[in-house]
């Protein structure tokens, strides 16, 4: 997750099957959907309109959070400690930009990390080595760890 690129740059990376299911979202969603309206229809002998609403239940919740969070999630983001800048690299239409250490309100390191801006709030996922990656961004920003305090 993380790849230490030369001796004042880190780069946290997005794991790949995360990565596979933000690009492909709709068309994972829509087999699932259809898989449930199957699965119902044949099994129980439901109508058909009756699948549909079972299926459309189950899938509302996975879009809520994808319209919610989807657009949050990087790439990967480089802390470059020589400039003190960090850089956000996205796969769609957004391509990449940098922000400075100060623009960082703080850095939420829970489950993803998650850079607090004025502006947006993005997140990627954090790496298995923590004590590591919390000691190196407590130099960029303020780390709220929430739940991980006993790092």
């Amino acid at each position: 997750m993380t790849d230490f690129v030369d001796k004042r740059t880190y780069t946290f990376f997005m794991p790949g099957e995360e990565h596979i299911f933000l690009n492909h979202f709709h068309p994972i969603t829509i087999a699932i959907l259809l898989l449930i309206i199957s699965f119902q229809v044949v099994t129980s002998e439901t109508t058909m309109q009756n699948a549909i609403v079972t299926g459309l239940i189950f899938i509302s919740p996975l879009y809520f959070i994808y319209f919610v969070f989807g657009k949050r999630f990087a790439d990967s983001v480089t802390l470059d400690f020589d400039v003190r800048r960090v850089r956000f690299s996205f796969s769609d239409e957004r391509g990449s930009f940098e922000k400075d250490f100060q623009d960082i309100e703080k850095i939420n390191f829970r489950f993803y990390l998650t850079f607090v801006m004025a502006d947006a709030r993005i997140m990627v996922k954090r790496p298995r080595n923590k004590n590591q990656v919390y000691l190196l961004l407590k130099k960029v920003s303020v780390v709220d760890v929430g739940m991980f305090s006993g790092i």
